[in-house]
């Protein structure tokens, strides 16, 4: 614990749990006086066009936060201990004075990471980034097919580029780098394979994704997976994860539940952490897993905009006019979000509920309900051709 606790960012979340208990207590599922992680989309800029893209992103948006605006948000953030701040996009690493912006959040004993398409990882690019103190890099491939990616994100030697860039990331002993693909139809049977490629160059994670259809990825909702489909992917995961080196997680909070009722040795909080437990500390999960959209994280948009989530594009705040905190603890939306108790379909009776909960942000997109029920569950319809039939009945 002492060695632990030597780390700055380890004793950062110390202090944010004693914090939240001092308000709020021990609850279950647990809430946060202030979010663990921010993912900031910190630019609209991006060199890429891909189909799924959830911020729409090509140009930079005209109202994007200034540099001392940015500086600001760090010291909001860092003043209120949250633990850990991910630059996405867009294309971060387009963005204006990233480099600059990042270094000062690191400066602030914030966990940094960097979501990036990967083909602007260069050697000298991966060298500024480890100056900067970014510790972990999720790098996006989804197919390990070159012509299948290429379309997918929309330029031709996409595929090839983001290859080298995650070999160049995986050779610098300070990165923590994970390969993260958005399985579709289009690349669902792929999934073995993109693991295998994931490890053999060198990863240490491999992270599925949950298709949302928001942002451009509406244009391609048939390309979602039907409920049977992604329990055969949660399976497919819990398999790797068991028999591999390679850590293996997704962003569908329902892999708790497979690991659950597949191992006693096993909790998993979707994107949060998987790991070994014992039967005694697995309540752990009732209290931090499932969904965290608005509860243990929220997002900051290129213009300062406050969401729940990336995927869910509801206003909850501005920080051009609001303070973080101010918004983060009197959102109306995100008081909803913490909540479980009003759930619809099978996820507001499910007994993995405080585990689980369903994506909030499928249920938003399929439903316009932060409470309906996630209609990628297969527990919410026995029989269902498409996610938008698997919650018809609630």
């Amino acid at each position: 614990m002492r060695d632990y606790f030597k780390d700055p960012v380890a004793r950062k979340g110390l202090v944010n749990v004693m914090r939240s208990i001092g308000k709020y207590g021990i609850t279950r599922p647990f809430k946060l006086c202030a979010p663990f992680l921010v993912v900031w989309n910190y630019t609209n800029a991006c060199n890429l066009r891909c189909q799924h893209c959830y911020q729409s992103a090509s140009k930079p948006l005209p109202d994007e936060l200034s540099l001392k605006e940015k500086l600001n948000v760090i010291d909001q953030l860092s003043e209120n201990d949250v633990v850990a701040l991910a630059f996405s996009g867009g294309e971060p690493i387009m963005g204006a004075d990233f480099f600059e912006v990042a270094s000062y959040a690191s400066s602030k004993n914030m966990f940094i990471s960097v979501a990036t398409n990967g083909t602007l990882l260069t050697e000298k690019i991966v060298d500024r980034l480890v100056e900067c103190g970014v510790k972990y890099m999720e790098i996006s491939l989804d197919s390990a097919a070159p012509a299948n990616h290429d379309s997918f994100r929309g330029m031709t030697g996409a595929w090839n580029r983001t290859i080298q860039g995650i070999k160049n990331a995986v050779s610098r002993d300070e990165l923590f780098v994970c390969v993260a693909s958005t399985i579709t139809r289009n690349n669902f049977g792929e999934v073995n394979e993109l693991i295998d490629l994931a490890g053999e160059l060198g990863t240490k994670r491999f992270l599925a994704f949950n298709f949302i259809p928001t942002g451009n990825a509406t244009n391609i909702q048939d390309t979602d997976l039907t409920p049977a489909m992604r329990e055969k992917l949660l399976e497919t995961l819990y398999n790797r994860l068991k028999g591999g080196k390679l850590e293996v997680m997704t962003t569908a909070p329902q892999f708790a539940r497979v690991c659950m009722s597949r191992s006693k040795d096993i909790v998993a909080t979707a994107h949060f952490g998987t790991y070994e437990t014992s039967d005694k500390t697995r309540m752990l999960a009732e209290f931090i897993g499932g969904c965290g959209a608005g509860r243990l994280y929220c997002a900051i948009q290129p213009n300062g905009i406050v969401t729940p989530c990336v995927y869910m594009p509801i206003v909850v705040g501005d920080l051009r006019t609001e303070r973080f905190i101010d918004i983060w603890e009197n959102s109306g939306t995100l008081k909803k979000l913490r909540s479980r108790d009003e759930l619809l379909g099978n996820c507001g009776i499910c007994n993995f509920r405080n585990v689980c909960g369903g994506c909030r942000a499928r249920a938003y997109a399929y439903s316009g309900n932060i409470n309906g029920c996630d209609p990628g569950c297969i527990r919410n319809s026995i029989i269902s051709a498409t996610p938008a039939a698997a919650c018809a009945h609630a």
